[in-house]
């Protein structure tokens, strides 16, 4: 199974949808190595996911900052906790590998967790810096 960014993730804010785009993609890679044990690219990725992310939230925390959304301290509380649940996942995978519980554990949790974020909280985000009501 993959996973890949659809139109039906556009928030309708282009960095933000660019940085999703970014995201599944680097994402798709990781899981693909995962299946396919390949230890010095998931270690790569998922140093690079870690830090991405950080950027993107970076990102879409400036905007909701500079715009006065009223909606940043929830939001940023999502941030925070996923960036703490992928260092204990990133943890998990150094101390076991990336056995199938684990390959399937990333796959299900980040795609569960982007789907419901984006189609939720970041289209949420994009309506306020829209100006949408």
């Amino acid at each position: 199974m993959t996973i890949q960014w659809t139109q039906a993730l556009a928030v309708g804010h282009d960095l933000i949808d660019r940085q999703h785009q970014e995201l599944f993609r680097r994402l798709d890679v990781l899981l693909a190595a995962m299946r396919a044990g390949d230890r010095s690219e998931i270690g790569r990725l998922f140093d690079f996911l870690g830090a991405y992310v950080v950027e993107h939230f970076g990102a879409e925390e400036r905007f909701m900052r500079e715009s006065g959304y009223p909606g940043l301290n929830v939001h940023k509380a999502a941030h925070d906790r996923f960036v703490r649940d992928y260092q204990e996942l990133h943890k998990l995978y150094d101390a076991s590998g990336a056995s199938a519980a684990v390959t399937i554990k990333t796959q299900s949790w980040v795609i569960d967790w982007l789907q419901s974020h984006i189609g939720r909280t970041d289209v949420a985000l994009a309506r306020h810096l829209r100006g949408d009501p």
